[in-house]
């Protein structure tokens, strides 16, 4: 029977992947920090395999990144408001790494969109004006992260009897029990 969430989870966010406005296209990406703070941020997903592998797109100079390569244990969270389902994903981050893959991506962005990596600072820096924000022409800091999923929990809010799954990933597959939401 819980076969029948996970793969409602999958089909949702493979449409976030293909549909501009899908709720589930953005999700909140939670790391640790430097000083073992949690971080949190808003992403976008641009790929999910059918092993629920994720993908996103960042700038290789984020805090994200160094914070992973520290730590790679990372949550993610999504919610689509007209279900009401709640998707916890908990995985390990990764820093693709395959320069013929980087390259194929970055060239299938647009150019406006290519701006998010190519600024002169870093995201984070500091700036008197945002009118001194300016771009490379010939460098990049396009950067792949790549989530291996080990946890989905599952959580559909109704009106009555809400209900929680958990879906845990192991070398034989998924297994998956019913908790107290």
């Amino acid at each position: 029977m819980t076969n029948l969430y996970l793969q409602e989870i999958m089909s949702e966010l493979k449409l976030a992947v293909t549909e501009r406005n899908h709720p589930l296209k953005f999700c909140v990406l939670g790391s640790i920090g430097s000083d073992n703070s949690s971080q949190t941020r808003i992403i976008g997903l641009r790929k999910i395999t059918n092993n629920l592998t994720l993908t996103f797109y960042t700038d290789e100079r984020s805090n994200k990144v160094s914070q992973i390569l520290k730590n790679p244990n990372v949550s993610l969270l999504f919610y689509h408001p007209e279900k009401k389902m709640q998707i916890k994903i908990d995985g390990k981050a990764s820093i693709v790494k395959d320069q013929d893959l980087l390259k194929e991506k970055w060239l299938n962005i647009n150019s406006e969109s290519k701006k998010d990596y190519t600024t002169t600072k870093a995201p984070g820096s500091i700036l008197e004006n945002p009118s001194e924000l300016t771009f490379l022409k010939e460098k990049n800091y396009f950067c792949i992260i790549e989530v291996k999923t080990k946890t989905v929990e599952y959580l559909k809010l109704r009106e009555t009897s809400h209900f929680k799954v958990l879906f845990n990933k192991d070398i034989n597959g998924w297994t998956s029990q019913f908790l107290v939401p």
